[in-house]
């Protein structure tokens, strides 16, 4: 029987108009470097083609689960759901296919961090070539973070305990993130912050954020705004309403 892992790193996937498996390939080569090893690796593949499956059948030095999820709504949410069933760690991280590890210390600086806490955000910064960084960020949680104004970045800077954790939403698409960070404040509290730059998130014209409509955003608040109706304060009132405006702008 296979040794039960610290982490689980879980990647959603799909095939990304041609770039998913090299995206994916660049992701692995950081992982299989990583100086911590108590970890799996955990790819949930949506894609219509054999590049990612193929991919992952051929690649060495990783404990490396492959799941196929094509029978399932064709959405990040469901996809990553996919892979955090899958995973058997004790902790899982979630790290989205075009997006990766900054460095060989990366996964040993997050699993530090549940030291002291049950989830955690870690630093970030971008590239748009898979080399160069740009704009650093520190992750900084807020208590309405679900209407998003959103201050942490990707789900890739996240990690968090499996028993007893969240599912993100599947109704949401622009808001999945967001509305799963709440989740997690609701149940642990507070993040640890681990403000390294552990996650390089990458910059390019097919992430969901390039093209979110606004009819698409005005949705999601609404939706958002009805889940959590019961708890809203004033504050949370204004706050929904000053981001249903921008949308109008």
């Amino acid at each position: 029987m296979l040794k039960t892992p610290f982490l689980s790193v879980c990647i959603p996937s799909y095939a990304m108009g041609g770039q998913g498996a090299a995206f994916l390939r660049q992701s692995l080569d950081v992982l299989v470097a990583q100086s911590f090893t108590e970890f799996e690796v955990v790819v949930a593949d949506q894609s219509d083609d054999t590049g990612i499956r193929d991919l992952c059948e051929g690649f060495g030095g990783l404990t490396l689960s492959y799941v196929q999820t094509g029978h399932l709504a064709r959405q990040a949410s469901a996809n990553s759901n996919a892979a955090i069933e899958a995973a058997r760690g004790e902790v899982v991280k979630m790290l989205f296919q075009d997006d990766f590890l900054n460095g060989t210390e990366a996964l040993g600086q997050i699993a530090a961090a549940f030291d002291v806490a049950d989830w955690c955000l870690t630093g970030s910064e971008h590239s748009r070539d898979g080399d160069t960084l740009i704009r650093p960020m520190v992750p900084r949680y807020h208590g309405r973070i679900h209407f998003g104004k959103n201050t942490v970045s990707s789900p890739s800077v996240l990690a968090f305990r499996r028993e007893g954790a969240p599912r993100f939403d599947e109704n949401l698409v622009w808001l999945m993130d967001v509305d799963f960070y709440k989740a997690c404040a609701d149940q642990w509290g507070e993040p640890a912050v681990v403000p390294d730059p552990v996650v390089v998130n990458r910059l390019h014209e097919g992430q969901v954020s390039a093209g979110v409509a606004p009819d698409l955003i005005r949705r999601e608040l609404r939706y958002v705004r009805r889940k959590y109706a019961r708890d809203m304060t004033w504050g949370d009132w204004l706050h929904y309403v000053g981001r249903m405006r921008r949308t109008w702008v």
